[in-house]
């Protein structure tokens, strides 16, 4: 039995090992369109872009493959998937056969669209880590594009080295589209008092060598860097005729249309209780635990067993500066929004409420509740905002009850 899996990120490494825990014989092969060995992707905006002299977390080291029987291959992108002869074509022309394939392709960088747009550094491999953290350590004033979780981090990280940062968003608050209104206006205020100065409802409209010219002002700046997210990379499964729609279409056992083709982590759009019906994520706990799905489903199929549904509870991270970000569930901008009161000083905790439900929650340098937060989301229990007052908002107290 062969599996082939396309990208080198987390959801295809810890699928590989997965795998491997689950059977000794099976053929596995990497292909990575990289050329060093796969690693951890969130410490680039959180740590590496701010020494001189980076260094980077890898996944496995490089004798786990070898000892494993996983057949890495480096810097070897992947030119055309086969799905009638069940093979793949690198660009080198070599034909890969597989009996089951995992594409785990991720995402790609979304372009800015602006004049001078080729002076905006953009992160999102080791490769741009290099240079990012060259260009931080030589400029002293640095513009950031785009006020999500990456532009925060960076924005945050850059002003710690004493940079002046000027932080812009195209929409009404920074992390506008990720957590509580309430929850990002706190954030910001905290960015602000750091010194970064944040600038909404601006829109960049072009760049030269020493400015940022937007809407609302121009910006003197020695470096640009633009953090506005990803798109899927869809190249490979649109050319395959997989089902496409914000990624690649899997059911809840992780398989598109084409039963011998799974799709995992950033890419897979799958069944999910959301206001669509489906879901994509970008996030670590996702890929990862998508992969241990796959690995079951497909080491099922083999020995004809009931295959694993993907049902998740979905958190999340973000450090930025001094504060550590925890999102639980999926966050509803139209929800009902709760502040747990009497928490400690520096702290804040955000539960979205839907038809009195808890759907998700936002904390600020609160790890028990998050923590906690993700118990009771994951209770199969309706908790409404009385029942956490019954508690005095004490989401510890509140799970041990349940339980």
């Amino acid at each position: 039995m062969s599996v082939v899996i396309i990208g080198a990120g987390h959801a295809g490494v810890a699928a590989a090992a997965a795998l491997r825990k689950l059977d000794k014989s099976i053929n596995i092969t990497l292909i990575s369109d990289e050329e060093n060995l796969p690693y951890h992707r969130p410490p680039l905006s959180k740590k590496t872009i701010y020494s001189e002299n980076p260094s980077f977390d890898f996944l496995l080291s490089k004798d786990y493959y070898t000892n494993n029987n996983i057949k890495l291959i480096y810097n070897s992108p992947v030119e055309v998937i086969d799905p009638d002869n069940n093979c793949i074509m690198l660009l080198s022309k070599d034909l890969i056969h597989y009996e089951q394939l995992i594409i785990a392709t991720g995402t790609q960088r979304r372009k800015i669209v602006i004049n001078g747009s080729d002076l905006v550094k953009t992160l999102y491999s080791m490769k741009d880590a290099y240079a990012i953290s060259k260009s931080i350590a030589n400029s002293k004033k640095i513009t950031i594009i785009g006020g999500g979780f990456i532009g925060c981090e960076i924005a945050s990280g850059a002003r710690k080295l004493n940079k002046k940062v000027t932080l812009i968003e195209a929409g009404p608050s920074i992390l506008g589209r990720s957590v509580a209104p309430v929850f990002s206006k706190k954030i910001a205020q905290h960015h602000e008092s750091q010194g970064i100065s944040i600038l909404t409802n601006c829109k960049a409209t072009s760049i030269n060598s020493n400015e940022v010219k937007t809407n609302l002002k121009n910006i003197s700046t020695d470096l640009a860097i633009a953090g506005i997210g990803v798109i899927p990379n869809i190249r490979l499964a649109s050319q395959a005729k997989l089902d496409i729609d914000n990624g690649i279409v899997v059911n809840k056992y992780l398989q598109t249309t084409n039963k011998n083709i799974f799709a995992i982590g950033d890419i897979a759009n799958f069944p999910f209780n959301s206001e669509t019906g489906r879901l994509r994520l970008e996030s670590i706990q996702n890929a990862n635990d998508q992969a241990k799905i796959v690995a079951n489903n497909i080491i099922a199929i083999r020995i004809k067993k009931e295959l694993l549904k993907y049902s998740p509870i979905p958190w999340f991270w973000s450090d930025q500066g001094d504060l550590k970000l925890q999102m639980a569930g999926i966050g509803n901008l139209h929800a009902k929004h709760h502040i747990l009161q009497n928490q400690e000083k520096g702290t804040l905790t955000v539960l979205h409420f839907v038809n009195d439900q808890l759907v998700a929650l936002d904390t600020m340098n609160h790890g028990l509740n998050h923590i906690y937060g993700r118990k009771l989301l994951s209770s199969n229990q309706i908790i409404s905002l009385d029942e956490i007052n019954k508690f005095g908002g004490n989401l510890k107290s509140l799970v041990s009850h349940l339980n």
